[in-house]
C-alpha cells in the first residue's frame, strides 16, 4: 500500500553583511545565513513487500458449431453472376450457393468440347476406313504375291496410323486445355462441401468483386458446438482432457474440458461438462491461463521502477530526507508486479510516482 509522504528543501545561504552608517568599511569576510523554503513537493511511497505473483494472459474462446467450413472463390477479379442462397438457408453437399461471370470461358469450353468429339469421331471414322480398306485388299490377295499382298498391308495400315497419331497429337493438347479451363471455371463457383446452414454471408451486392481465397460463406452444422479457442501460440500451455472453467464478461462461469487439439489450424475444442441448451451462438468467454508463477518473492509495482542504460532504478529517501537513485535487479515481470532479485530488502520504502 502506498502512503503520502512530504518533503521540503531547506537550502542555506552565506552572503557579506554591510555595515550600515559606517563610510568607507571594507566588508569583504562578513557573512550572513538567509533560509529560502523550496515548494513543497508530495511523493506517493510503496513497500517491498513478499508474496506470489504471476504473469497472466486472457484467452478468448467462442461457442461454435465444432464442424464448419469457410467457401471462397478460387479466381479473382470476377463480379457475381448469381447468389442462390440467403443467410440461415440450410444446404446439402455439393449445393451450388454462388458463381462468377464466365461466359466467355463457357463458350470456349463448348467450342472444345465439340472440337474434341469432332476429332474423336475422325478417329473412330480412320479406324472404320482403314477396316474396309484392309477387307477390300484381302478380297484382292490372290491377284498379288505375297510379298505385295503384305507390302500394300503395310502402306495402308502405316497411311492410317499417321493420321490417326496426328489427330491424337491435337487432341491430347485440347483435352489438356479443356480440363485446365473446367477447372478455373468450377474455380468461379462455390459449392457446399457439406451438410448444414448458411451461419455467414460476406458483402454480396452489386459492387463485389471476388478476390481468390476471401471468405464468402460459412456452412456450418448445428448438431455439435463447442467453445473454440484460436489462440495458437498458446496451445503448449494446455492439456487434452483437463477440466477449464470459462467466464463471461459478467462473470459467469462454465466448466470445460479440452477434447481435441488441432496444431495444424491452431483450434483447441472445449466442450461444455454440462450441456447448455440455452447456449447463444457466438457467445464469448474468457480464461485467464497462468503463464509464469512465483511464490514467496519480493516484489514491487511495475511503476516503482525506472529504466536507463538497460538497468533498472528506483527512487527513495535517505535518513536526511534526500531524494535518492538505487540500481535494483529485476525477475519475472508480472502482470502489475517486478519480481526484486536484488537490490532492495523486504520492508523497504521506495517512491512509486
Amino acid at each position: 500500500m502506498g502512503r503520502k509522504k512530504f518533503y521540503a528543501g531547506v537550502i542555506v545561504f552565506s552572503c557579506a553583511l554591510a555595515l550600515c552608517g559606517c563610510k568607507g568599511t571594507q566588508g569583504t569576510g562578513d557573512v550572513s545565513t538567509v533560509v529560502s523554503t523550496g515548494t513543497e513537493q508530495a511523493y506517493e511511497m510503496t513497500t517491498v513487500q513478499r508474496g506470489d505473483i504471476q504473469k497472466t494472459k486472457i484467452v478468448v474462446a467462442n461457442y461454435q458449431q465444432v464442424k464448419a467450413e469457410n467457401l471462397s472463390f478460387e479466381v479473382s477479379g470476377r463480379r457475381l453472376a448469381g447468389v442462390y442462397v440467403s443467410m440461415g438457408d440450410t444446404v446439402s453437399e455439393g449445393d451450388l450457393l454462388a458463381e462468377l461471370y464466365c461466359d466467355e470461358e463457357k463458350k470456349e469450353l463448348a467450342d472444345l468440347e465439340y472440337q474434341i468429339k469432332t476429332q474423336e469421331m475422325q478417329i473412330k471414322h480412320l479406324e472404320e476406313q482403314k477396316d474396309l480398306e484392309l477387307s477390300q485388299l484381302a478380297r484382292r490377295k490372290g491377284e498379288l504375291s505375297g510379298e505385295e499382298y503384305q507390302n500394300k498391308v503395310d502402306e495402308l495400315e502405316k497411311s492410317y496410323r499417321l493420321q490417326t497419331e496426328d489427330i491424337e497429337d491435337q487432341l491430347y493438347i485440347e483435352r489438356m486445355l479443356y480440363d485446365e479451363l473446367y477447372q478455373w471455371i468450377e474455380g468461379c463457383r462455390i459449392y457446399a462441401g457439406m451438410d448444414g446452414a448458411v451461419t455467414y454471408m460476406g458483402d454480396t451486392g452489386s459492387g463485389f468483386v471476388s478476390w481468390a481465397g476471401n471468405k464468402v460463406f460459412t456452412v456450418s452444422d448445428s448438431a455439435e458446438c463447442a467453445f473454440l479457442c484460436t489462440e495458437k501460440e498458446y496451445i503448449p500451455y494446455f492439456h487434452l482432457g483437463e477440466t477449464y472453467v470459462f467466464a463471461t464478461s459478467s462473470g459467469v462461469e462454465y466448466e470445460t474440458v479440452l477434447e481435441e487439439i488441432d496444431e495444424e489450424q491452431g483450434i483447441m475444442k472445449f466442450e461444455l461438462t454440462v450441456p447448455q441448451y440455452d447456449m447463444t451462438l457466438g457467445q464469448r468467454v474468457l480464461y485467464s491461463l497462468v503463464l509464469e508463477e512465483k511464490k514467496d518473492v519480493l516484489s514491487i509495482p511495475k511503476s516503482a521502477v525506472h529504466y536507463a542504460g538497460g538497468k533498472a532504478y528506483v527512487y527513495y529517501f535517505d535518513k536526511e530526507g534526500n531524494r535518492q537513485m538505487k540500481e535494483v535487479e529485476i525477475g519475472l515481470q508480472a502482470d502489475s508486479k517486478l519480481e526484486v532479485v536484488g537490490g532492495l530488502a523486504e520492508g523497504d520504502e521506495v517512491i512509486l510516482r
